[in-house]
Order: C-alpha cells, then structure tokens, then sequence
C-alpha cells in the first residue's frame, strides 16, 4: 500500500504541477495586459507603467512563474486587482455555496440512478425498462442552463414555490432560507447528473445480473434482490465508481452555470465576474482551487476502486500499478 499510495501522490503533485503551468501560460496569451483592470480608457503613459508595475505585468514571464508558484507554496493566490480583497478568503466563503451545492446534488443523483439503474436492468425488457434508458439519453442530451430555466418557470414563476435565485445574505445562519434557495439548482443538477449516471449502473447491473456466480446464488434459493446485494453489487459498483469521480468533477465544474442560471456567490460567479473584469488573481485562483479538487476526486476514486476490487487491491501493496 506505502508504494502504490506514493506513486499516485506523485502523479497528483506532478499532475497539479503541470496543469498550474498551462493556466499561467494560457492566461498570459490572452490580448491584453492586467494592468488594464486598474487603467481608464485616457490612462497616459505614466499610469500605465505605474500600474503594470503594481500587478507585476513588467516583469519578465519566467520571474512571474516563480512568484506564483511561491505564492501558491505559501497558500497566497493574491490580491484581486479590482476588489482589493484576499482571494483565497474569498474563495473559501464562496466554497460554501459551491460545494454543499455540489454535494448535495451528487448524493441524491447517486442514490436515485442506483435505484433507477438497478429496476431499468431488472426489467430491461419491459415497457418500463425501455422507457428509462430513452429518458435517460434525452436528460443527457438536455443542457442543464436550460432545465434550470424550466425549473425556474414552472416553480418558481408558476406556482410560486421556491425563489427563482440568489441567496440569503446571512448565508448559513438562516438554513431554511439556504435550503429553499438551493432547492431549484440541486433539482437542476440531480436532473442531469441522474440521467447520465443511469446508463452506467443499468449496464453494470446488467453484466452482474447475467454472471454464472448470480445464477448459482438464485439456484440455492436466493431471491434476486437478495443475492444481488450480498454477491453482485460490489462487483457492479467497480465500473461505476471512476464514472462517479468523473461525474463528481464535472458537478463541480458544472456548479459554475448552475450558479450563473440561478444568481448563486459562489465560485461561479466569482469566475465569470473576474474573467469580465480582467481580474487574473481572482481567475486563477479559482482555477487553482477547482483543479485540485478535480485531481483530488481522481485520486480518491482510483483508491476506493482499488480497495473494493480485488483484482485491484494487491496495487495498493505496489505489486502492480
């Protein structure tokens, strides 16, 4: 385990290492000077060299590299250059919108395709079965921007049920106010995320359900459910645990329309504002902060396969990779 464990924090720090590398060079591609964040349209000569010389634009792009990566070593992503506050303070204040969001949407997406996934391969055959694997390819093929603007005009214009955006100002100290202004956006999420992880679970299930050791189970007087659950679901699960991390990652991702459709603080919003205001700390450290957390979930669900497969798990003790 030591050794596997070792390689793969490896391949994450090398993996975040180079993924910070093409940010800060496709950021320092794009038309434009940061400087220009700070800067009027009539700004002379004097002002803007005084201002490149506060964001540090002056300065040669290796130096820049390096006092970035310093920064981030020391867990400092900068002043925002518009707004003149801390950025990663501000990010973990927006964290706690983005990722109950997250979360929240994700449970209820994998407990709903479990079930969904399980009786579509059950009844495969049916009316039913059929009906749910069509379903499941139109949720997939629906944008979520746009489910989130029919939820809005059903329950939220309609029938006056939930509010059709923002967020409570005192934030977490009023729950219930939270609850009912995530209730639209998790619906939105869960919509999506449930119809495409419904494909993956049917077709595991539908392996599992066909193997001779579920077949032996039924012959000595298992029922289905029953012999499922003791011999079949956690080989069903194997498949479907690095479609969870990957659809984990794009949850978060995706956090960022969802919370633009529905006027959410978090890191969305906070990314579509800096983009629009040529705000590079703020960007990147967005940026920063959203793709760790990617890698991280990757990590997490390669281990978690590792130790629930046991074909997998003599990895962990660096027999094989």
């Amino acid at each position: 385990m030591p050794g596997y464990l070792l390689r793969r924090v490896v391949f994450l720090v090398l993996s975040f290492a180079l993924a910070m590398l093409v940010i800060f060079v496709l950021l320092r591609a794009l038309p434009g000077d940061p400087a220009n964040a700070l800067l009027g349209a009539d700004a002379t000569d004097e002002q803007i060299a005084a201002a490149r010389a506060q964001v540090g634009s002056d300065q040669p792009l290796l130096a820049q590299l390096v006092g970035w990566i310093g920064d981030i070593t020391r867990l400092h992503l900068g002043q925002s250059f518009v707004g003149g506050y801390s950025v990663l303070p501000e990010i973990v204040d927006r964290l706690a919108v983005t990722l109950p969001l997250t979360l929240i949407s994700f449970l209820i997406s994998v407990a709903a395709a479990g079930l969904i996934g399980y009786l579509a391969a059950v009844r495969s055959e049916s009316f039913f079965g059929v009906a749910i694997s069509g379903l499941s390819q139109i949720g997939i093929a629906v944008p979520v921007f746009w489910v989130g603007i029919l939820l809005v005009w059903i329950f939220a214009l309609e029938a006056g049920w939930f509010p059709s955006g923002g967020f409570p100002a005192d934030g977490w100290s009023t729950p219930g106010d939270v609850v009912s202004s995530l209730v639209l956006p998790v619906a939105t999420i869960v919509i999506v995320m449930t119809a495409s992880l419904v494909r993956y679970v049917r077709t595991a299930t539908l392996d599992v359900l066909d193997s001779d050791y579920m077949r032996n189970a039924r012959a000595l007087g298992a029922g289905r459910w029953e012999a499922f659950l003791r011999h079949g679901l956690r080989n069903a699960s194997v498949p479907v645990i690095s479609i969870l991390g990957i659809e984990l990652a794009s949850t978060l991702l995706g956090a960022v329309v969802v919370e633009s459709v529905f006027s959410l603080p978090g890191l969305g919003s906070m990314l579509t504002k800096a983009i629009a205001q040529h705000d590079y700390p703020s960007i990147q450290g967005v940026l920063v902060v959203t793709t760790f957390l990617v890698l991280a979930i990757g990590f997490l669900a390669d281990i978690v396969q590792r130790i629930i497969d046991p074909r997998l798990r003599s990895s962990l003790s660096g027999a094989q990779s």
